[in-house]
């Protein structure tokens, strides 16, 4: 598969909005996040999450303790244009949760 196909989201000129989400792969916690411009998020959260200064702390110790390789940053739900966002990520919350994930 190449990258344009995998990674579609980050190679558009105009900005997607929806949940965003980052998942240890190791223990399978999720963290989820809303975003107005998913590309440019994906980025300042991998960075963020470098530096060490991510908000979550929990999920920034484990980022630290276990390493980048086990994390996965990816769009979890694309957004209509005029959807609630808070609502998407209620539903995708309630979702992960329905199907025994753990978030952070």
């Amino acid at each position: 598969m190449n990258m344009l196909a995998r990674h579609a989201h980050l190679y558009t000129n105009g900005s997607k909005r929806g949940i965003l989400c980052i998942e240890n792969l190791y223990n399978g916690m999720a963290h989820l996040l809303i975003s107005e411009n998913m590309a440019k998020d994906i980025q300042a959260i991998r960075f963020r999450l470098d530096l060490g200064t991510f908000e979550h702390t929990a999920l920034q110790d484990a980022y630290e303790h276990i390493g980048l390789e086990v994390f996965s940053i990816r769009v979890l739900a694309t957004a209509e244009e005029n959807e609630n966002l808070s609502d998407l990520l209620a539903a995708q919350e309630s979702l992960l949760v329905s199907q025994g994930k753990l978030l952070y």
